[in-house]
C-alpha cells in the first residue's frame, strides 16, 4: 500500500490528454509518411519546372486575366455517353481479406544500345488516311498482334472521331459593348479574327467553347468555357469595346464505338493482356506517350510475350497529334475546359476507362495493365501477373492510408444506398481496409474492371463534393477512389513494395529492379560527386524545355549517367536519406536511361501520320 501513493491518480481529463497526443504523433508520422513521395515533395519546390502531379498532368499554365476557375460536379454521362443521374455497377461477387504475396522471378532484359539519333522515317501515313488503311499497313508490317484493329474505328465511319456539328452564329446574337469572362479555352493574343462572325465560328468548332469575346481594334478573339446554365456579362456599355456572344452548351458523344453487348455470341477473349495508357492528350503527356509506347512495342515483341494489345484511352474533346502513331480510342471529358486547363484533369480518366470497358476494344484480352505515360517496360511480364477473377495486382503506395476517414464517409454512404445491388449485404460486418494501390500500375481480369470502372467513377464524383472532402484527399482522391470501388465490389488487390512486387520499380527510390517489368521516372534523380559537384540529372518536368512547350516536342536522348566509380563518392540530392548512391541504385537508373534513349532513337520529329510539324501542331493545339 505504501507504494502505492508515489502514483499519481490520473482522472478523466489527463487521460485524454494523453490520447489526444497519442493521435497526433500517429497522424503527424501518416502526414510524414505522405509528403515523402515526390509529387507531394515537388508542390513544395520553388521552381518553376518541378510541379506536383495535380499541377504537371494538366499540362497548360493558366492563361489570361479572365481566367476564372470553377469547381463543379459534372459527371453526368453513362457508359454509352448519353445523360444520366449516376453510373451503377453489375452485380458483383463477395471477397475475403486475406492479402498474398506474389512471388515472380524473371531475369532483366539486356538492353542493345542504339547510337540513332531518331529518325524522320519509318512509313508516313497521310493523315487524311483512314483508321481501315492504317490497320493493314500495320498489320502487314507486324505479325504479333494487331496495332490498329477496327475495334479502335468509331461508329459512322473509319475516320478519326472529330467534333459533332457546332451551332450556327447569327449575327443577330452578337452582343455589342460587351465582354464576358471564363475559363480560357484560346488565347486572343494568338488568336485574331478579322471580324466577330469568323471569332464566333472558331469557338462554334470547339465543343468547350461556350463564350467567345471579339476586339475590333486588336482583333483579338478569346474563346472560353462556362457551366452557367445562363452566362452574364460582367462589363457593359459604350466605353467597353469589346463584341460577345454566348453559344448554347452541346450535349451527348461526339464520338461512339461499337459495344460488347451488342456482340452475338462473344466467345472467350484469349488469356493475354492487353495494355491501357489514360491521358489527356497534353503536349507534356503526349511526348511522354510517345516513349512509353516505343518501349511497348519493343518488349511484346519478345517470344512467348504475353502482351497482345495496346490502347490509349484519351479523355479530351477532340483528336490530337498521336491517333495515327498510338492506337486510340478517345472519350469526351465531362470536363470541357481540361482541353485547354483545368486543376484535376485526373477526374476525367474513371469515366473514360468505364466506357472503354463497355466496346468492343475492350474484348481483346482476358487482363487489362493499367499504365501512366511516364513508365517505361524493361521486359515482358510474367504469365503469372494474369490473376483469376475476383483478384488483381496492384502497386504498393505507402502514402495511401488503408482507414482514411475521409474517404470511409463516402463509402459507407455509398454502401447503405447500394450495397444490395452490389450483392455485399454483409458489407457492415467486414472491415473497412483500403488496398494500399491506385487504378496504375494493377494488372486485372477485364470482367472485373467492368465492374470496377463504374463505381470508380461514381466514387470520384463523390469526391469532388463538398469542398472539405476534395481538399482532404487532395490529387489522391482518384486513387482513393479506384481502391473504394475495388473494395465495394470485391476485387482483391495483391499490393507488395518493391522489390517483391511483380509490376514496377523507381529508379532512384529504389535499390534493384526486382520483380518488376515497369520503370517509372518520377522521382527526378540528381547526381553529385563527393565534393557535391552536379554530374548528372534527369526530371521529366523540365524535359524538352519545360511542361508547357508547344506541341509535338523535340525528343532528344538523355546524356548517359556517369559510370560507378566507388572512390567517386557519387550521392543523390538532399531529398533522399541517406545520400549515398549504389551501384545497384546507378545500374537501374542506366537501364532506365538506355530504354528512354532508345526510344527516342526510333522516334520521328513529326508523329506519324502529319506530312509537316505545323499540321501536328495544329492537332496538338
Amino acid at each position: 500500500m505504501a507504494g502505492r501513493r508515489f502514483l499519481p491518480k490520473l482522472g478523466f481529463v489527463p487521460c485524454s490528454i494523453i490520447a489526444g497526443i497519442v493521435f497526433l504523433v500517429i497522424v503527424a508520422l501518416a502526414q510524414a509518411i505522405a509528403e515523402t513521395h515526390p509529387d507531394a515533395v515537388s508542390d513544395r519546390h520553388h521552381g518553376d519546372e518541378f510541379l506536383s502531379r495535380r499541377a504537371h498532368e494538366t499540362g497548360y499554365r493558366r492563361s489570361g486575366s479572365r481566367h476564372r476557375t470553377h469547381h463543379g460536379g459534372l459527371f453526368g454521362l453513362n457508359l454509352d455517353g448519353e445523360e444520366e443521374e449516376d453510373l451503377k455497377p453489375r452485380r458483383a461477387r463477395g471477397g475475403d481479406e486475406e492479402v498474398e504475396e506474389v512471388e515472380v522471378v524473371e531475369e532483366i532484359v539486356e538492353v542493345e544500345e542504339d547510337d540513332d539519333e531518331g529518325s524522320d522515317g519509318g512509313e508516313e501515313t497521310d493523315a487524311r488516311a483512314s483508321r481501315g488503311s492504317v490497320t493493314a499497313t500495320r498489320a502487314a508490317r507486324d505479325d504479333r498482334f494487331d496495332e490498329f484493329p477496327a475495334s479502335l474505328a468509331p461508329l459512322g465511319g473509319d475516320s478519326p472521331g472529330g467534333d459533332s456539328p457546332g451551332p450556327s452564329c447569327d449575327a443577330g446574337d452578337f452582343i455589342e459593348h460587351a465582354e464576358f469572362w471564363g475559363d480560357v479555352v484560346v488565347d486572343g493574343t494568338q488568336n485574331l479574327k478579322t471580324s466577330a462572325s469568323t471569332c464566333c465560328e472558331a469557338c462554334a468548332k470547339i465543343r468547350s467553347c461556350r463564350i467567345w469575346v471579339w476586339n475590333p481594334d486588336t482583333k483579338q478573339c478569346w474563346l472560353k468555357a462556362d457551366e452557367r446554365e445562363r452566362p452574364e456579362p460582367v462589363a457593359e456599355g459604350a466605353s467597353v469595346a469589346w463584341t460577345s456572344g454566348v453559344l448554347p452548351p452541346r450535349k451527348g458523344p461526339t464520338v461512339k464505338y461499337a459495344l460488347a453487348k451488342d456482340v452475338a455470341d462473344p466467345t472467350p477473349p484469349p488469356k493475354c493482356l492487353h495494355t491501357v495508357l489514360t491521358s489527356s492528350g497534353n503536349a507534356y503527356m503526349n511526348w511522354q506517350t510517345r516513349i512509353m509506347y516505343q518501349t511497348y512495342l519493343k518488349h511484346a515483341a519478345e517470344p512467348g510475350s504475353v502482351m497482345k494489345a495496346f490502347t490509349r484511352i484519351l479523355h479530351r474533346g477532340k483528336d490530337d497529334e498521336l491517333m495515327m502513331e498510338v492506337p486510340t480510342m478517345r472519350f469526351d471529358p465531362n470536363q470541357g475546359k481540361c482541353d485547354t486547363w483545368c486543376d484535376y484533369p485526373v477526374a476525367d480518366r474513371s469515366l473514360a476507362v468505364a466506357q472503354w470497358s463497355q466496346t468492343t476494344d475492350s474484348m481483346r484480352c482476358s487482363h487489362v495493365m493499367m499504365v501512366e505515360t511516364d513508365y517505361i517496360y524493361v521486359k515482358s511480364p510474367s504469365p503469372h501477373i494474369l490473376m483469376p477473377p475476383g483478384k488483381a495486382i496492384g502497386f504498393e503506395y505507402s502514402y495511401i492510408y488503408p482507414q482514411d476517414l475521409n474517404m470511409k464517409r463516402v463509402y459507407e454512404e455509398y454502401m447503405r444506398e447500394h450495397a444490395d445491388e452490389l450483392g455485399r449485404s454483409e458489407w457492415k460486418r467486414e472491415k473497412f481496409a483500403l488496398p494500399r494501390t491506385g487504378n496504375a500500375p494493377s494488372c486485372l481480369n477485364v470482367e472485373d474492371l467492368r465492374r470496377v470502372a463504374p463505381l470508380w467513377a461514381e466514387f470520384v464524383a463523390r469526391t469532388e463534393k463538398p469542398e472539405e472532402v476534395r481538399k482532404a484527399l487532395g490529387w489522391l482522391r482518384d486513387m482513393y477512389a479506384y481502391d473504394a470501388a475495388a473494395l465495394a465490389v470485391g476485387v482483391e488487390h495483391v499490393v507488395a513494395p518493391t522489390p517483391r512486387t511483380p509490376l514496377m520499380a523507381q529508379p532512384p527510390a529504389d535499390e534493384n529492379i526486382g520483380d518488376a517489368f515497369l520503370l517509372h521516372y518520377t522521382w527526378g534523380p540528381e547526381i553529385y560527386d563527393g565534393k557535391d559537384e552536379k554530374l548528372w540529372v534527369f526530371d521529366k518536368r523540365s524535359y524538352g524545355g519545360g511542361q508547357y512547350q508547344r506541341g509535338p516536342y523535340q525528343l532528344s536522348k538523355i546524356p548517359d549517367p556517369p559510370r560507378w566509380d566507388p572512390a567517386a563518392g557519387l550521392q543523390l540530392q538532399d531529398f533522399f536519406q541517406p545520400r549515398t548512391l549504389s551501384e545497384s541504385k546507378l545500374e537501374l537508373i542506366r537501364l532506365m536511361i538506355d530504354e528512354f534513349n532508345e526510344a527516342v532513337g526510333k522516334l520521328p520529329r513529326i508523329p506519324k501520320g502529319h506530312k509537316t510539324l505545323e499540321e501536328a501542331q495544329a492537332m496538338a493545339a
